[in-house]
């Protein structure tokens, strides 16, 4: 009979410790959850594998908290603040990187690509002037041709009004695109495309 109490006692004095653990652990997962979410727009943008193993710590704890197991909850979760702050320093110093190289590329683009459009737009005039086309070209191919010039003019255009607006990340990307066509456009027509 004893030994069923003491048992017993022993029993209810785990479940005493296991309960006076789970507040702490829901507090300290909750703690890295409002730590990981202040950086997580950031963080998964620009360091998503960084973000993903610091939300598998996270994530670890979370599994050990459903399973009762608070000590390991509270262990996993531990240095997810920490490794937040740290979160919110890469993805600052990536996105910097990232909007230098944005505007650097702007500014390579726009020093060039109008000045290539334009000459693509007077060969194409030229062309369309001519009584008989050059050898390898045709009315359809000056067709795609001006078809092509208006298209990259016209994402040129959305890459001006982008960064007017502030959007640099689109601004630089169709401004990408814009000069990526106009390149390949101005080979098509036997043209440098600087």
């Amino acid at each position: 009979m004893k030994i069923r109490s003491i048992v017993a006692a022993l029993a209810a004095s785990l479940v005493i410790a296991a309960c006076s653990q789970k507040d702490p652990a829901r507090e300290a997962i909750d703690a890295a959850e409002s730590a990981l979410n202040a950086v997580y727009e950031d963080a998964e943008k620009y360091v998503p594998e960084r973000y993903a193993e610091v939300k598998k710590e996270l994530e670890a704890a979370r599994a050990a908290f459903a399973e009762e197991r608070y000590a390991d909850a509270i262990a996993a979760v531990k240095d997810v603040p920490a490794h937040a702050e740290t979160l919110a320093k890469e993805a600052a110093a990536e996105k910097e990187r990232r909007i230098a190289e944005m505007n650097a590329d702007w500014a390579r683009v726009s020093g060039s690509l109008p000045a290539l459009l334009s000459g693509i737009g007077a060969r194409l005039s030229e062309l369309g002037k001519l009584r008989k086309l050059p050898e390898g070209m045709d009315e359809q191919l000056l067709e795609e041709a001006n078809a092509a010039l208006a298209s990259a003019e016209s994402t040129w255009g959305e890459a001006e009004a982008a960064r007017d607006a502030g959007d640099l990340e689109a601004a630089t990307g169709k401004a990408r695109a814009a000069e990526g066509m106009a390149q390949d456009l101005a080979a098509r027509l036997g043209m440098q495309a600087g």
